[in-house]
């Protein structure tokens, strides 16, 4: 019917749920046209059933297939019915482009869940008997997700305050519709990006907030906030932890305003070698935290499933909210990932990642900051925990936009802030693979005429 191609960055159960609805689009495939079991279509593809399992879970979501107790699965006949499609010569190819390695800051890791210990969480999730979908997220996934940030964290919390999500927008978005309509939501400054778009398509106004090198800055904070988005296990841009003193300062600002803080604690576990700093619900007491997690940096970056941890003030209406929403994340998908948090298999990737970005540590003190000194860098400040993020300034514009234009025609692109005067560039190690890893350093040192 098709192939899949386990090389690719696109997951097995995305490239089969691709692959069906090709051949619907194509008129292979017709409104009421019986497909074959998940047993079958796995061992036609050659993959695990709980993959197949998974992508058809999607399509029904999307109304796609059609299935019934006791019935095969089907098409959905509602759908239109589609001529085939004549085949045609493929129009000529141009030469591919040279792929850019971007050294921008990441929410990843340079390291994933192992292959086989993959397949066998998806084989037992698949396995696993139905059961009638808890919106909330499967008990099963909420405990363990709530055992792993009570060893990973420090955080002990009732799996009943714990929500599954389908990763950190879809979080965050839960979040704000929960709290209520047209709210002032403080983000930081400078502060990463990454989420901060959603606040608008909340009905939100995101207000600026400014930070220094220790996080957001109390004493400015607007005191017209209603709930404010904060980092603070990883400070943009170069990763840093808000002290505990700072840490105090906010919680008791917050409570003392009503204001409530949503804490984003992307990344935390694999920044730290021996202990990271706990997330900001182990100090409240009487400020209103709601923690949001996500798996895509320690399973995969193209696995969009994640949590939310909320007090007692604030689970209830996260539960009417995602009661109205739905759950985005599949029962399989969801037993799957408890498999692997169980089975101890995101503590071991951790700590293969935290070896691999020592190893990296060396490398750029090593090769990477000598030859950046070589190419005219004054000042290169370096994220203190793992060392693989760096902040470079050069003594003049032009000296940056040379060694900028020089490295982007080399296939490597840099991240640029204004971070203080006067400007630098961003270069973060932290996410690539080997293989990118070793082509940026490469890269580096020939601009300073190594190599």
């Amino acid at each position: 019917m098709f192939t899949v191609d386990r090389s690719l960055p696109t997951s097995l159960p995305n490239q089969i749920a691709t692959g069906m609805r090709t051949l619907f689009g194509s008129g292979k495939l017709a409104a009421g046209d019986k497909v074959p079991s998940t047993r079958e279509l796995a061992r036609q593809l050659g993959v695990s059933r709980g993959s197949v399992v998974a992508a058809y879970d999607q399509l029904v979501a999307e109304g796609f297939l059609l299935t019934a107790q006791g019935a095969p699965t089907v098409v959905h006949p509602c759908l239109p019915r589609r001529a085939a499609v004549a085949p045609h010569s493929p129009a000529p190819t141009r030469p591919s482009q040279q792929r850019t390695i971007s050294l921008r800051p990441s929410s990843g890791h340079a390291g994933t869940i192992g292959t086989a210990a993959w397949r066998r969480a998806w084989r037992e999730a698949a396995d696993a008997p139905a059961r009638d979908l808890d919106k909330s997220g499967e008990p099963r996934l909420r405990g363990a997700i709530a055992e792993h940030l009570r060893l990973a964290r420090g955080l002990t919390v009732d799996p009943g305050t714990v929500l599954v999500t389908g990763g950190s927008r879809d979080g965050l978005l839960l979040i704000l519709m929960s709290l209520g309509r047209s709210l002032r939501v403080g983000v930081e400054d400078p502060g990463h990006p990454g989420l901060h778009t959603i606040i608008p398509l909340a009905g939100h106004t995101p207000v600026t907030c400014r930070n220094d090198a220790r996080g957001v800055v109390v004493e400015a904070l607007p005191d017209d906030l209603d709930a404010l988005l904060v980092t603070p296990s990883h400070l943009y841009p170069l990763g840093g932890a808000m002290p505990a003193p700072r840490r105090a300062e906010l919680l008791e600002w917050a409570a003392s305003r009503g204001v409530v803080v949503i804490e984003d604690d992307f990344n935390s576990e694999l920044r730290y070698r021996i202990s990271p700093q706990p997330p900001l619900a182990t100090l409240s007491t009487d400020a209103t935290v709601i923690t949001l997690g996500t798996f895509t940096t320690l399973l995969s970056k193209q696995f969009s499933a994640g949590y939310v941890v909320a007090g007692a003030a604030a689970v209830g209406a996260l539960r009417r909210t995602r009661e109205m929403l739905g759950m985005p994340v599949s029962p399989v998908t969801q037993h799957a990932i408890a498999n692997l948090l169980e089975g101890g298999h995101v503590r071991r990737t951790t700590r293969a990642v935290h070896k691999r970005l020592a190893e990296r540590k060396d490398i750029v003190s090593a090769q990477v900051v000598p030859a950046l000194r070589r190419n005219g860098a004054t000042e290169i400040e370096r994220e203190e925990v793992l060392g693989v993020d760096l902040l470079v300034r050069f003594g003049d514009g032009a000296a940056q936009e040379q060694f900028k234009n020089r490295l982007t025609a080399g296939g490597v692109e840099c991240g640029h802030v204004d971070a203080g005067s006067p400007e630098g560039i961003l270069i973060s190690f932290g996410h690539l693979s080997q293989r990118d890893f070793d082509a940026a350093v490469g890269a580096i040192r020939k601009i300073s005429g190594e190599g």
